[in-house]
């Protein structure tokens, strides 16, 4: 499969836009262990903006291009996506994902809750 990078946005042949969302994917797994590490020595609304500048800047980019893959393709986003906010949130696995998302006024990938 080949692709294609204009604006920052990865073009497969396909359109299926799997190989964006796993080149956003793997600019994003980095900040796990970052955050953990971070998030006990900084205040809430430090932790907010660092979540804004570093990850919703990468995942609303082209989102209203790439978002319309299938949600399989998504999930993979998606579940990271909430790991973080959970990392910077101090909440436990089993808090509701629209608690998280409401809690920043965050973007959510999918319309699906």
């Amino acid at each position: 499969m080949t692709s294609c990078k204009y604006l920052g946005i990865l073009i497969d042949t396909d359109l299926k836009w799997k190989k964006h969302i796993k080149y956003i994917y793997k600019k994003l797994i980095k900040f796990v262990s970052i955050f953990n590490k971070i998030r006990a020595k900084l205040p809430s609304k430090i932790l907010k903006m660092t979540y804004f500048a570093f990850v919703h800047s990468h995942l609303s980019y082209g989102i209203e291009i790439y978002s319309n893959s299938t949600t399989n393709h998504l999930s993979k986003l998606l579940v990271l996506n909430n790991k973080l906010l959970r990392i910077l949130q101090h909440k436990s696995f089993k808090t509701h994902t629209i608690d998280l998302y409401n809690t920043y006024f965050a973007l959510l990938l999918t319309h699906t809750y």
